[in-house]
């Protein structure tokens, strides 16, 4: 069978449908897009007609908007073999849930869902995939991490090891790595000798980096709430939010500006406080407590100017 999956380019949620569907079909091709690239990596395919050369086209850990599902919803060749896995409250308040096709689920039994988790449980269900205990801890794994059960319920640290190997080795030898841990008959998922040595090295680089980024926050009035906007490096965006909780840095939300991946990613610090109607009101969509919006081309003018007058100042 011949596979077309569109996901998530940023964390390990994304890369789990990549990787499944690589253990559980003959021919895969992904392709990762950024959080508000979808439609337009949709409609290259679309364009090209190579859409229609796929047995079946997933859209894992992404919401799809309008027109986008009207077209798949009323394409005959189409509409039976596409199939979204989400797992984003904004995608519901949207209404993007209303077709056949779209599976946008939040919570199940085990708790927050996510778009790996929501995957695995179609392939299973459907006989597609080993029901192998490596990879079903390897899914779990990828479900706490990203619902940030890791932290909150399980002190689960090898979930967010996962992700530090994830930073280290980027996308698709991250990908490449967990098809081929996982093509083994194993019965437990864990990290030999090279990669602990690689996950050791990066926790000692991520500290260093939340302690640059804190020193680095300027505390500002946004929408009447007290937040830290900051510069960052994409990959840092939830480590900084957490390390902020830590150390009870006295901020309702934390605006996290990441110019290498063009997203400004907005987190939870003060307990409670939800961040997603205020990604929302910047054009974003998310989660209560993690969401982020694109820096558009206006925005993009304003940040340059922001940090023209940041370097000015610096220099008197």
């Amino acid at each position: 069978m011949k596979v077309l999956i569109f996901t998530h380019k940023s964390d390990i949620d994304g890369m789990g449908a990549a990787v499944l569907a690589n253990l559980a079909f003959d021919k895969v091709d992904y392709v990762l897009c950024e959080t508000f690239s979808l439609q337009d990596e949709i409609k290259k395919y679309y364009d090209t007609g190579n859409i229609y050369d796929y047995d079946m086209v997933y859209v894992t850990d992404l919401w799809l908007e309008e027109p986008t599902l009207s077209k798949v919803a009323t394409d005959s060749k189409l509409k039976n073999k596409f199939i979204v896995f989400d797992h984003h409250e904004s995608a519901i308040k949207e209404g993007y849930n209303k077709y056949d096709f779209t599976t946008i689920k939040i919570t199940d039994e085990k708790g927050k869902c996510a778009g790996t988790s929501l995957f695995y449980e179609y392939l299973i269900n459907n006989n597609l995939i080993s029901n192998n205990k490596a990879i079903k801890e390897y899914v779990e794994l990828t479900r706490r991490y990203d619902t940030w059960e890791w932290k909150n319920i399980y002190n689960d640290e090898t979930a967010h090891e996962l992700t530090l190997l994830f930073d280290v080795v980027g996308c698709d030898d991250f990908i490449n790595l967990m098809i081929s841990k996982l093509s083994k008959d194993s019965d437990k998922f864990e990290f030999d000798e090279i990669e602990e040595m690689l996950i050791n090295n990066k926790k000692k680089q991520v500290m260093e980096k939340l302690v640059y980024y804190t020193k680095n926050i300027e505390v500002k009035d946004v929408l009447g709430n007290k937040a830290g906007i900051v510069f960052i490096d994409y990959e840092y965006r939830n480590d900084l939010a957490e390390y902020l909780k830590q150390i009870n840095y006295d901020i309702d939300l934390i605006i996290e500006i990441a110019m290498d991946y063009g997203t400004i990613s907005y987190r939870t610090v003060r307990e409670g406080f939800k961040v997603r109607k205020i990604a929302e009101y910047f054009g974003g969509k998310g989660h209560d407590y993690t969401a982020s919006s694109p820096i558009y081309l206006k925005t993009k003018g304003d940040i340059i100017n922001m940090l023209l007058k940041r370097r000015k100042k610096d220099e008197k």
